[in-house]
């Protein structure tokens, strides 16, 4: 089968034929359908996650396909299953690091990989959905909702009274606006520096769009909210500069600052504790706190139903054989979460 192999940091990844190990127990083998393509791709692609041990090895961590062979003691899925690939871990068997070969050695692999015709995961990365669904409906619930709308979901409850920023408008900020639209807050603020991106956010339902590169922020954020500022606040830019102004946006006494946006490994950000003080709360998110047997087959019938608007959170297709032209599209201005479409 063929593979995206990244073989060396900072290098495009290469595409490879693979040969599939025997399944051990608590492995699932699925024939992919769609995979999303996140910017932690990236991120390991140019070593900014840190030391790589496990060079050439595969990637990809969002993605729906069929279920096509089960390892000994898995439970959670058949053979004809349709499933959600994703990396935050349910309930199931953990696994050993899984190991591919191709004419060159050894490929590695962890818990999940989407970037391949067929992967080999562990059944914590999998969530059964119904065999009618979609792809197309279900292949962003393993991370872009998941870590946008379920981050609104789980700060804070939603009001018509309250304002919510998001900042970033790629697939995880897309997805905080369809979360934060569901949850019924009553004014949203999208920030962004690419107007093909708010345009994006406006169709989805946001209120309020701010070029980040040709407006003041701050200053904006104040006007839109007589003075009061955003209740809460999603950083889903992975930017050192949106996470600094995300906590002067949101309001003193009891605003609320979620980091959800990836960045380098050791990135440091500055932060006032005076504006501390004044009774802001800053963290973070991690998958946007859900859980995947409740929650991921939940978004996919928000998404079918048209309850939350996937379909715009979607940006191009690409072969597989273009994966490195689709991680590269992250970077510009191209609206929606790029995804890689199997034959």
């Amino acid at each position: 089968m063929k593979a995206a192999v990244l073989r060396k940091i900072g290098y495009p990844l290469s595409i490879e034929e693979v040969a599939l190990p025997c399944l051990g127990s608590g492995q699932v083998l699925v024939r992919m359908q769609l995979a999303g393509v996140c910017h932690t791709q990236k991120l390991e692609i140019s070593g900014s996650r840190g030391p790589d041990r496990f060079l050439p090895h595969l990637l990809g961590h969002e993605g729906v396909g069929v279920v096509d062979g089960i390892g000994p003691g898995v439970t959670k899925a058949v053979v004809g299953d349709q499933v959600v690939l994703s990396w935050i871990r349910g309930k199931g068997m953990t696994i050993a690091p899984v190991q591919y070969t191709s004419s060159q050695g050894a490929v590695n692999a962890g818990p999940i990989a989407t970037f391949c015709e067929k992967a080999v995961v562990s059944e914590q990365c999998v969530t059964r959905v119904h065999p009618a669904v979609p792809p197309e409906d279900a292949v962003l619930a393993g991370c872009a909702i998941p870590t946008g709308a379920g981050t609104v979901w789980n700060a804070m409850p939603g009001s018509s009274q309250n304002t919510v920023g998001i900042i970033g408008a790629g697939g995880v900020g897309l997805s905080a606006v369809c979360g934060a639209l569901y949850a019924g807050w009553g004014r949203i603020i999208v920030i962004d520096l690419h107007d093909s991106r708010l345009t994006r956010a406006l169709a989805l339902g946001a209120g309020h769009t701010i070029n980040a590169g040709t407006e003041d922020v701050e200053e904006t954020v104040l006007r839109i909210t007589q003075g009061v500022g955003c209740d809460l606040v999603v950083e889903c830019a992975g930017a050192v500069e949106a996470m600094e102004v995300a906590v002067r946006i949101a309001k003193p006494k009891g605003g609320k600052v979620v980091i959800a946006g990836n960045v380098e490994v050791g990135t440091k950000f500055s932060l006032d504790p005076f504006d501390l003080i004044k009774g802001r709360w800053v963290g973070g998110s991690w998958g946007g706190g859900i859980t995947p047997e409740e929650d991921i087959p939940q978004i996919v019938r928000l998404v079918e139903t048209g309850k939350l608007n996937g379909h715009l959170l979607l940006g191009r297709r690409y072969p597989l054989d273009a994966v490195n032209e689709a991680i590269a599209s992250l970077s510009g201005e191209d609206p929606g979460r790029p995804v890689i479409a199997f034959a």
